[in-house]
């Protein structure tokens, strides 16, 4: 691994379990030793020094808060621990100024299991950044919370890491996650970087199978590289046709490579369309602000595509068995290298 992390950049590691996500925030936190290389914080080598003494903090994926202390007294555990000692007044005004930033504000002396699993999560992340790390590390802090309140708490993290200006970094296996709150994604696996980008960029250009599958969702189809250059790329499938991309990629004419679609480029359409392709609907699923429509080609297999709810009025009645035609435009297609 060789990365460079900017200031005040909030960075996630992404990818399945055991890709080495956790590893590497632990080598950061000084928890783990790199068996080889360095590890640097601001130009300091901080490779051999132990974990209090790094300008790092962390919030566990199970906040390990102290359940017999009140919110305030937890907040305020790590600068009860600098030494020389702090006056007491100064820990009192540090902690109620970051329960305001967290709107907590009034639940300094509630007890830990008086609140919900929002409230603790809110509570971790104040008793991390009461402290100024110049690095904050996340493992995966939002994974026990449910959906809704998820989204929210990506939000405020969001704002609380814009309003500090903290470096944050956070360890996830969650795509929409990853997505939503990073300025910066790096897609591991195995331990190596495969690809480290903005989210649009990874999103919109990834440069292999693996990470098209990873961030998102795609359909994919094997093929033959038949054609490549700067500006463009052609790959012949299993149905024997040519398709082309007008995004250029790192291919090579002859070689094995792969189409890739998002289904949200994938347009569905009743009537016959113009080099589209025939297909059998197989299965419908409504989910609120977009349908999801699953079908199958004879040569190509199965194909997944997304409509908005604005313009699925036309396709409601579609149901299992029907047939259809899909089609997309050149510049939403993307020919990628096999993993």
């Amino acid at each position: 691994m060789d990365l460079r992390i900017q200031a005040g950049e909030f960075l996630s590691f992404l990818g399945p379990s055991g890709c080495g996500k956790t590893t590497a925030l632990r080598m950061l936190a000084g928890f783990e030793t790199p068996s080889d290389g360095r590890v640097l914080i601001g130009g300091e080598d901080v490779s051999g020094l132990e974990p209090y003494r790094r300008p790092v903090n962390m919030v566990f994926q199970s906040y390990a808060l102290f359940p017999h202390m009140t919110v305030s007294q937890n907040i305020a555990y790590g600068l009860d621990q600098r030494r020389p000692k702090l006056p007491k007044t100064e820990i009192a005004s540090k902690v109620q100024k970051v329960l305001e930033t967290v709107r907590l504000s009034d639940f300094g002396t509630r007890r830990i299991w008086e609140m919900s699993g929002g409230q603790q999560q809110r509570v971790a992340l104040a008793r991390a950044i009461v402290n100024e790390p110049k690095l904050l590390l996340l493992d995966e802090p939002l994974a026990a919370l449910d959906r809704k309140l998820r989204k929210e708490m990506q939000i405020e993290l969001q704002d609380i890491q814009r309003q500090l200006g903290i470096t944050f970094i956070l360890v996830t296996h969650d795509q929409e996650e990853a997505l939503s709150l990073s300025d910066r994604i790096c897609v591991m696996r195995a331990g190596e970087i495969i690809q480290v980008g903005s989210p649009q960029d990874l999103y919109d250009r990834p440069r292999t199978r693996y990470v098209a599958d990873f961030v998102g969702t795609s359909n994919f189809f094997e093929g033959t590289v038949s054609a490549s250059s700067d500006g463009a790329s052609s790959i012949t499938l299993g149905d024997g046709k040519t398709y082309v991309s007008a995004l250029g990629t790192e291919v090579v004419h002859g070689e094995a490579g792969c189409l890739s679609i998002r289904p949200e480029q994938i347009r569905l359409s009743r009537a016959e369309v113009t080099d589209g392709l025939a297909v059998t609907v197989q299965n419908r699923i409504f989910l609120g602000e977009h349908t999801e429509y699953v079908v199958r080609h004879d040569r190509l297999g199965t194909i997944t595509a997304l409509a908005p709810r604005q313009t699925d009025a036309g396709l409601s009645t579609l149901g299992k068995g029907d047939a259809a035609w899909v089609h997309w435009t050149p510049d939403a297609a993307l020919i990628l290298r096999p993993d």
